[in-house]
């Protein structure tokens, strides 16, 4: 089953006649696939995930969720959206609000009881490793342990589509890796829909399913890449052969090096 759908996006900030950060968009993303939009800052990334996850309007063109439009009327568009979960680069805890009490705050919008709040939010911190940490305020709590908190907040009300924008971007290497193998593990469990935006190949590499690349001037797709390692993967799978081909791959995409042609190679 299809879980996004994306035809003919296109974006422009300005009246018409302006440059678009978009072109033509075309995407088809199937269910329980975790899929990594790869490119430079400027390519417009960003802007076609926020479009995804209803953020951001559309100049043209329609994105729908499980078949549900995003780009319709707002009634159609929360419906769309109900299920969709987002983590970005800041985490965005509230900070007079323990870590708990932040993962609980969706589910208090939701008007959920406080028993089954307090329930989900215990077992979401247990899911991140951070049960300890359940009454820490954010300011007590470490970059990449925030980071997880906000992950925790985004499965809590069980999203079948998890969208995250570079989360781990701001973050220190040795951190970075260990929140890549946190979030593999989760995904391997839960099954979400991830699209995930990273500037990082070995990132993209290292957790998706798929590596959409994209370039500048305007935004476009230019490689659409299959990623053939088997999970779970460890660090280890770095120093291999079949790794260093597909980040090599990749790299030359970005570089516009024969990105005509790529599709074709790594499909």
């Amino acid at each position: 089953m299809t879980a996004i759908s994306i035809t003919d996006v296109s974006k422009r900030f300005g009246p018409q006649g302006t440059d678009p950060v978009l072109g033509q968009i075309n995407l088809e993303i199937p269910e329980g696939q975790f899929v990594a939009l790869l490119g430079a800052s400027g390519c417009g990334k960003t802007t076609l995930l926020r479009i995804v996850g209803g953020l951001e309007t559309a100049t043209a063109g329609d994105v729908s969720i499980a078949g549900k439009a995003v780009t319709s009327g707002a009634a159609a568009r929360r419906d769309a959206l109900a299920d969709v979960g987002f983590v970005f680069q800041d985490h965005n805890l509230l900070p007079w609000r323990t870590a708990q009490q932040n993962v609980q705050l969706p589910l208090e919008a939701r008007r959920v009881s406080k028993a089954s709040r307090s329930e989900t939010g215990r077992r979401m911190l247990d899911l991140v490793g951070l049960t300890p940490a359940a009454g820490k305020l954010p300011h007590e709590l470490s970059g990449g342990m925030r980071q997880r908190v906000a992950i925790a907040r985004a499965l809590s009300y069980d999203p079948d589509v998890l969208l995250m924008d570079e989360p781990f971007g701001a973050l220190d290497a040795q951190t970075r890796d260990n929140l890549n193998l946190e979030l593999q593990r989760i995904w391997l469990e839960k099954q979400k829909t991830v699209v995930f935006v990273t500037h990082s190949i070995q990132e993209a590499v290292f957790l998706a399913d798929r590596v959409v690349v994209m370039q500048a001037a305007p935004g476009r797709v230019v490689a659409d890449t299959m990623i053939d390692l088997a999970r779970p993967r460890g660090v280890d799978v770095m120093a291999t052969p079949e790794f260093a081909r597909y980040t090599g791959l990749l790299r030359e995409a970005l570089n516009d090096l024969a990105a005509p042609a790529l599709d074709g190679v790594l499909a």
